[in-house]
Formats: structure tokens, sequence, C-alpha cells
């Protein structure tokens, strides 16, 4: 039952504890908001009346202008914890002066200022609670997390809101208005014990990998300036707000003045209390079983384009009918879709504003430039609103609507490049290739074998001649050779390789063709022939993009299904531990090729950004480049990489007879380290009697010198040698600095093991009881060339927290 419910709703077992903390914060938080909004709303109608809503409208902002500068200094001056401590001290502090007021015997004169000033205090806290439990939420949890999640805990709210306002319309004969915001007050004080446990338990993800200092008041404020000045996507996201808030005031005063019609205070409260409820019964249902998988189907981007169709629907069923059922339309279209569509899907594309100032610009944007639009909806209303009737005000909702369409188009082409800039900045900057080296003098040139082995030389000047040599020597013939042998090549040679082979213009362009998907090419060879193919004749690769991505995509899979079957092996041995490992190093590998090909096909943005960026430890920076994948390409392939880029929870393991098929079928793989370790896996997993039929398939004319020596350790055979590469790597891999280096690094040190010290530095290797001999110098060497070996070996030589 539990394993269908995580399901249901797309939350893995251990999220739960943290899921429901944070789900009872928003619960508690909007229950007592619920109180307050059903019980003063009817108190306002009842003694203000819904003409009054303009002057609200119009004193919005000046209220929220002093809350916006008290918590915006507040965040900067001290922490969110703290704001959240002061704001729940402000809700039971409120709660009672509420109470007292309330019952005061005031004046005739006093009555009006007082439901006015009750109706700004509920404005204010509708907006500062949602702002603030999101803004809070948003530091524990990354963007793919919260695409999951975060409908949740808006369904939590969602069901506080329904409680609060059930609680109101149940009991508004017997319990005096000012009596629900003693209520309110109670409720507030048990969240106080909730916020405190919820920090002390859950640790909050930073916004970046760049450490950031304490900064003044003065430079934040700058720093959102330059924000609004140079992000067109803050600009276009701030005025979507802005006009969806127009419209929410001119529906929250049409509905207001029909609902007050022939009612008293007590059927106001119980109408407006039931209309509550009915809404947050409908946001709960859409937050935990539609929201997610919306977002998940259309995308943020698209799933934005709900609330303009909702509100130019409601408001022209208003136009056309101008009846009750036009105002309940609005108020769904508000409490309702508003609610739990578009402020959970606000909290996503906040994820693309600048890192940096995402709270300080969330904070001024919901806290003055949307009661702005309250205020000139307010002036408006006061101005012409006893001079239209509701049509007219309804066929004006339709052309807001109609411009608010348009403007969410708009920010939908902008949401990618909004979402790069921001993956970018959390990152540090990457430095590019050294350039092609210098022509050199041909005379006395080698040829393209000879030229070939100094691309293996440890001195970086004679590679570079090498490559110069090469590149003057035009052989077509030897390109796949090259491609092998540069993948090996620092990333800077690379890059020379791969100008020299665009240099040599179209007549490599067949070559490159029949090197993208040749699996006999590591996959560092493969992205450089993509990579020239791209810059030679982009519409022959892009003509064969999405074949190449599915081909590789769907690869992944046989390969998971292996290394579970493996890893479920009772007795391990280092060729069943090593050729698990080797899968999912190649799934990896493949997924980055894969991304790889479709930044070169222009669907996503900088491919080195984006690596580094998913093989962060930062949840919130891996979460923005999975985001940014998902809004680059098209929904089937989406799927496919999620489910390589998420963690996969592990399988049903294959039984014995089906985990030797698998081994069998390894055996004709053209990468020769998985052919090896496949086959030593067999010979350990079977009796010696059934060992040479089950290898016999392994035997083919194209086999390595490497591939035919180790499957002759493996049968036995005459003279045979007593290691195989699988034995030796496993040697390596003991050693700390070598253990966190990729399978394919660890093999080419154990290429270089001698039977005897090639240098005065060099260090002992035993593999089963034998002594070999490694060259550190040329582990060095290496390590300048790969850079998961230099992060091993650095790793391994600084104890600091950081290192690691």
């Amino acid at each position: 039952m539990g394993g269908f419910v995580n399901r249901l709703l797309r939350v893995a077992p251990g999220e739960w504890p943290k899921l429901a903390q944070f789900g009872l914060l928003g619960f508690l938080l909007q229950m007592g908001l619920g109180i307050g909004f059903s019980a003063g709303d009817a108190a306002f109608l009842a003694h203000a009346g819904a003409d009054r809503l303009a002057l609200i409208f119009m004193m919005t902002p000046a209220i929220m202008l002093i809350y916006t500068a008290a918590f915006s200094y507040l965040m900067v001056r001290f922490s969110i914890d703290r704001v959240i401590d002061a704001t729940i001290a402000l809700l039971v502090v409120g709660g009672l002066l509420s109470y007292a007021v309330l019952g005061l015997d005031l004046p005739a004169h006093w009555q009006l200022p007082v439901y006015i000033g009750l109706k700004l205090y509920l404005a204010m806290w509708y907006i500062a609670l949602y702002t603030q439990f999101w803004n809070y939420t948003d530091g524990y949890f990354a963007i793919q997390d919260g695409k999951r999640l975060f409908p949740l805990l808006a369904a939590a709210t969602a069901l506080g809101m329904t409680c609060g306002g059930l609680i109101v319309s149940q009991f508004a004969g017997t319990v005096s208005l000012r009596g629900f915001f003693l209520i309110w007050a109670g409720i507030a004080a048990i969240t106080f014990p909730v916020a405190l446990g919820l920090r002390r338990r859950w640790t909050r993800i930073a916004d970046s990998e760049v450490a950031q200092g304490d900064e003044s008041v003065g430079r934040q404020i700058g720093q959102v300036v330059d924000t609004f000045r140079t992000s067109r996507y803050t600009l276009v996201l701030t005025l979507i707000l802005f006009v969806t808030l127009l419209m929410t005031n001119l529906a929250e005063f049409q509905y207001s003045d029909m609902f007050e019609q022939g009612r008293s205070e007590a059927e106001l409260a119980s109408l407006l209390g039931s209309l509550y409820a009915a809404a947050n019964i409908f946001n709960v249902i859409i937050c935990l079983f539609v929201f997610n998988r919306l977002v998940g189907r259309i995308g943020v981007r698209n799933v934005a384009l709900i609330m303009p169709l909702s509100y130019f629907a409601a408001f022209g069923f208003l136009f056309v009918t101008g009846s009750f059922e036009g105002a309940l339309a609005a108020f769904f279209a508000y409490h309702g879709i508003l609610t739990s569509i578009e402020y959970n899907n606000q909290n996503l594309l906040f994820n693309a504003v600048p890192a940096e100032t995402k709270r300080p610009v969330r904070t001024i944007v919901e806290g003055l430039a949307e009661p702005l639009a309250s205020f000139i909806a307010g002036g408006f209303l006061l101005v012409y609103a006893g001079r239209t009737d509701v049509r007219d005000l309804s066929g004006l909702g339709v052309i807001l609507g109609l411009v608010l369409l348009l403007v969410v188009i708009m920010l939908r082409q902008l949401y990618p490049a909004a979402m790069a800039r921001n993956m970018r900045s959390m990152l540090l900057d990457f430095g590019k290739g050294r350039g092609i080296a210098p022509a050199a003098d041909t005379t006395g040139a080698t040829d393209t074998d000879a030229l070939l082995e100094q691309l293996r030389s440890q001195d970086r000047a004679v590679r570079a001649e090498a490559i110069a040599l090469l590149s003057a020597g035009r052989d077509l013939e030897a390109l796949p050779r090259i491609l092998d042998r540069a993948s090996w090549l620092s990333p800077a040679d690379r890059h020379d390789v791969e100008t020299m082979i665009i240099g040599w213009g179209d007549t490599a362009i067949p070559r490159l063709v029949s090197a993208m998907p040749d699996r006999t090419f590591r996959y560092r060879g493969r992205a450089m022939a993509a990579r020239a193919l791209a810059r030679l004749s982009y519409p022959l690769f892009a003509s064969r993009l999405d074949a190449l991505v599915r081909a590789e995509l769907e690869r992944a899979e046989p390969r998971f299904a292996l290394a579970e079957a493996l890893e479920a092996v009772p007795d391990q041995t280092r060729a069943t531990r090593l050729l698990a490992r080797l899968q999912r190093q190649l799934i990896g590998k493949g997924t980055d090729f894969v991304i790889e090909l479709l930044a070169l096909g222009g669907r996503l943005p900088d491919f080195d950004l984006l690596i580094v960026s998913l093989h962060s430890k930062n949840p919130k920076v891996r979460g923005n480049a999975i985001e940014t994948i998902e809004n680059g390409v098209d929904r089937a392939t989406f799927r496919l990489l999620k489910g390589l880029l998420d963690d996969r929870p592990p399988g049903i393991p294959a039984g014995p007879a089906r985990l030797l098929e698998m081994l069998e079928d390894r055996l004709a793989s053209p990468d020769p380290l998985e052919l090896v370790a496949a086959a030593q896996a067999i010979r350990d997993l079977v009796p010696p009697g059934e060992l040479g039929a089950k290898l016999r398939k392994a035997l083919r004319p194209d086999l390595y010198p490497l591939e035919r020596a180790d499957l002759a350790t493996l049968l036995g055979l005459p003279g045979a040698g007593a290691r195989t590469m699988v034995d030796k790597i496993d040697a390596i891999a003991a050693f700390p600095d070598f253990a966190a280096a990729s399978i394919d690094v660890q093999a080419r040190l154990a290429i270089k093991l001698r039977d005897r010290p090639s240098d005065q530095d060099v260090r002992a290797v035993d593999v089963d009881g034998v002594t070999l001999w490694l060259s550190n110098a040329y582990a060095r060497d290496l390590a300048c060339r790969n850079v998961d070996l230099a992060l091993a070996m650095y790793r391994a030589s600084d104890d600091r927290a950081y290192a690691a």
C-alpha cells in the first residue's frame, strides 16, 4: 500500500519526514489565515460594503511598502529563520489585538476605519505569508524535487485554508467574529515549535557553489536594481504578476459586490466560509494529483498559459451572463486556479530569476509591484465603478486576459535562456583551449604511424609538433586512428586536433559521419567527430542527431540491468565488481555524450556548463541543469534522459541464468575491457567444465592482442600469463589516489605496469602476490590529461573537508 501511495504522489520513501514537517508548517499558517480571511471578509462586507474595496486596493501599497521595507531589511540583516520567527510572533500579537479591538465599544465614526484597517491587515498577511513560506521552503528543495513535492506542500496549505474556512462556516452562528481572531492567535502559537523543529532537523541547500559572504543592505538593493536592468526575464515575470493582480482585484470587486447583496453578516460569513472551503478542496485535489503531472507533461512554460486562459474564460462568462454563476466563476478562477496552479507554477518560474538576487527580487515584486497593481485597480474602480455596470468591467477583464496571454507567451521564449544564465552564474567560469600550434617546418616529416606515437609523448611540445605535422600531412585514411589516439590527450590537445580536422575541409566528412555512431571508438573520440562534423556540415549532423541520440539512450537500459544483476551476486568477485562499475560509468559517459550532441544541435546551451552542473553535489545547481534540459528537448527524449539523470531505485535483479545470458552478450562488445571483464565474470560464475563453451563466442579475428592474451589466461592455455587486465585494474584501484578515477584511466595505468622499475620514481603494485612497477611520472602526466584522475589524486593528498 505504501508503495502505491509513493508512486501515486511521486514521493520517494525517505522524503516523507521532510515533506510532513514542511506540510505541517504550511497547513498551520494557512489554516489560521483561512479563519481570519473568512471572518474578516464577512465583517468588512457587512460593516463597510463592497464599494469600499476600491479604497482597500489603493491603500494596500502603502501597507505593503512598510512591510516590504521592514522584512527586506530583516532578511538581509538577519536570516530568513529569524524572519519566520518574527512573522509567527506578529501573528500571535495581531490576533490578540484584533480580538481586543473588535470587542471595544467604539463610537460610530470609528467603525469604518477599524474595518478598513482589518481588511488591510488581512491583505498584508495574504501576500506576506505566501511569500515567506515559499521563500523559506525553496531554500530546502532543488527545482526538480520542487516540481514533484511543492504541489504536495501546496495541497497542505490548501487543506489548511479549507479547514479554516470550514471552521468559520460551521461556527459562524455560535462564535463571534472577534472570537475567530483569538483562534487564529492560538494556531500561530502552535506553529512556532513546528518551525523551530524543522530547521533543527533539515539543512538548507545553498543557492550556488560559489561562496557568498555577508552583504550590506545597500549592496543587495543595488544588485536587485541591476537584475531588473539586465534580466528581461525578470521584467517580464514582474509584468505577468502585475497584470495578474490587476485582474484578481477586478474579479474580487465583482464577486464581492454580488455576494453582499441581500445577506447579513452571519450569512456572508457562512457563504464565504463554504466557498473558501470548496475552492480549497479543489486546490487539494489539483495539488495532490494534477499539478505535478501537468507540469511534468507540458512543462513550466506551458502551465503558465492556464491562468490567462482561465481569467479570460471567467470574465467572458461574466460579461455574457452578468449572473451570480458568473461571479462564482470569477471567485474560483481567483481562489482555485490562481492558488492551486498559478502560484505553484510561479514558485518554479522564480527559479529562472538570477540566483544571487532571487529572494530579495521576489520580496520586492510580491511586496511592492503587486500592491502597485492593487493601487491602480483601486483608483480605476474608485473613479469608474459607479459609472459602469458589471458587463463593462467584465469586458475590461476580457481585454486584460488577452494582454496577459501575450505577455506569458513572451515569457515562454525567455525562460530557457534565463535558466541557462542562472546555471552559468552558479558555477565558476571555464577556460578555453590554447589553440592550434604554429605551423612547423615539414622538412624531414616522418610517417603517420610514427606521428601517432608522438601523441603519446609526455612532452607537450612534441605533441604539438606531431599535431602540426599531421595537419600538414592530411592523411584522411588515418583519421580513425587519430580520433582514437586523441581521446587520451588533454582538452587543449584535443581542441587542436579538432581544429586540424576542420581545416581538412569537406573531405573529412565521410569518415566523421561513420565515426560518430561507431562504438569501437571511445566516447571522447566520437564527441570529437561530432563537433568537427557540426562545424563542417551542420545540416548533415542535424539529420543524424535524433537517431544517434535515441540509439545511445536506449543502450542504457541493458547496462542498468546487467549492473543490478552483478551487484546482486551473493559472492562478489573482482570481475563482477569491476564490470558492474564499468556499466554504470558507461551509462554516465553515454548520457554526457547525448547531452553534448543535443548542445551541438542547438537544443541545449553550453555543454561544459551543463555537465559540470549535472555532476554538482549542490542539488539546486543540478536541479537547474535538469530543468534547462527539460525545456530544450522533446518529451520522449527527456523521459529517457530523466531516467538516467535521476537516482534509480533498485529493481528486481535477474536470476543466474539471465545473468549468464547478459554476460555472454557482452562477449561481442567492441570495448576490450568490457569483453575481458565479462569473460572473467563468466569464469567466476560457471563450473570449469563449461567455461570453454561459454567463451567460444568471444574468439573472433578482430581481437586486440590484450584481449587475446587475457582470454588465453582465463582458459588456462599453455604459455598464457597468470594475470588479466581485470586483476591489474583491481590492484591499481586499491591505491587511495587512484581509487576514485574512472575505470578507463585505471586501465591505462594498469597497461603501464612493468616487471622491473623503469626509473627511480616508481611505486610497487601488488597483483596477487606478484610485484609490478608503475612510473609515478607517467601517472602524473596522465592526470594532466584526465581531470578525474587529477581530482582523485588531489583529494587523496588533501585531508581538508572541502577537498572531498
